[in-house]
C-alpha cells in the first residue's frame, strides 16, 4: 500500500521508492521527504542565493517591479514602480 501511494504521488521508479521506505523503516513520510529533496533542490538553491544584480533596463517593467518588491525592502507597488523608474533615469 505505501509503493502504491508513492506512486500515486508521482514516484514511479518502484525500487527506488522501496529503498527509501526501507531507509526510513517504512514511514511513508521520510521515504517522500527523501525521495522529493532532489527535486527540490533547484529550488532551494535559487531561494538561498543572493539576489542578483537588478537589470533596470529590463523590457517588462511588471517583472523588474515584481523582482525589485521580492529583494529590496520596499512597502509598496508603487515605491517599486517609482524605485525602476529612477534606476532606468539614472542608468543604474
Amino acid at each position: 500500500p505505501q509503493l502504491r501511494s508513492l506512486s500515486a504521488l508521482g514516484f514511479r521508479d518502484r525500487r527506488e521508492a522501496a529503498l527509501a521506505l526501507q531507509r526510513h523503516g517504512g514511514d511513508q513520510w521520510g521515504a517522500l521527504r527523501e525521495l522529493q529533496r532532489p527535486q527540490l533542490r533547484p529550488f532551494l538553491q535559487r531561494l538561498w542565493q543572493p539576489p542578483g544584480a537588478l537589470d533596470f533596463e529590463c523590457p517588462d517593467q511588471q517583472a523588474l517591479v515584481r523582482r525589485i518588491l521580492a529583494t529590496l525592502d520596499v512597502a509598496s507597488w508603487g515605491r517599486a514602480l517609482l524605485v525602476a523608474s529612477l534606476g532606468r533615469e539614472l542608468g543604474l
